[in-house]
């Protein structure tokens, strides 16, 4: 009956349920503008990352303060991530019509190289976001970091690109499954992700107390103007 109590493991699991839900539904709102989804995302994973770690807060407090704080830097990297997107479905669509249509082998493997890059940009567009939300870095450093960051943990990042688009195409056919994929992305996003900058926090830690030495060489990929936002 432990399990039913309010220190129990199915009710903190049924707590941390809602608060993601609540956490979906106010990304959702916030990002109604538009120009606004950059900064709601940057909120988002901001709350998401304290509520994986089990730390005290408040959602819509932790939501709110992460928005206001990110929200120029949030609306400048979203910017960036439209146009390239837009360039790159420019690029797809030219390459489909060079090679599916057409018939050019040439143009197949565009097609193919077009999807990869398309793969890589939006790994960067979910790094660069969560990284937002956790160090202080200027645009261009948040998005190189979150380049080399998301391939030096190609793994973790393969994971979440098949977990994200699975989800987003699957609530696009689905659209009242949203209200359950939503939540499960932000979720499974903030979990890979707080592994990955609780590592490299670590690592960071260690580069800077020259007296540990450890057995490994630790991971100098960060700039060294990154802060944590706490």
């Amino acid at each position: 009956m432990n399990g039913f109590s309010l220190d129990g493991k199915l009710f903190k699991g049924l707590t941390k349920a809602g608060d993601f839900i609540i956490l979906a539904v106010i990304t959702f709102v916030f990002c109604l503008p538009v120009v606004t989804i950059g900064a709601a995302i940057t909120a988002a994973f901001y709350s998401g990352i304290k509520l994986v770690r089990d730390e005290e807060g408040y959602v819509h407090k932790d939501f709110w303060k992460s928005f206001k704080m990110n929200f120029v830097q949030g609306i400048l990297i979203e910017l960036i991530h439209v146009i390239i997107g837009l360039l790159l479905y420019i690029d797809l669509r030219a390459s489909v019509q060079w090679g599916l249509v057409q018939g050019s082998q040439i143009g197949v493997i565009f097609v193919f190289v077009v999807i990869g890059v398309m793969a890589i940009w939006v790994a960067v567009m979910l790094y660069s976001f969560a990284m937002l939300s956790r160090y202080d870095n200027n645009v261009i450093v948040t998005l190189k970091n979150s380049l080399i960051v998301s391939v030096h943990h190609l793994p973790q990042t393969i994971i979440m690109l098949i977990a994200t688009v699975g989800l987003v195409y699957f609530s696009c056919i689905y659209f009242t499954a949203f209200i359950v994929t939503i939540p499960l992305i932000l979720y499974v996003d903030s979990y890979i992700f707080s592994s990955i900058f609780k590592k490299l926090e670590k690592d960071m830690v260690k580069k800077d107390e020259p007296e540990v030495i450890g057995d490994r060489e630790s991971e100098d990929i960060i700039e060294d103007t990154t802060d944590d936002k706490e």
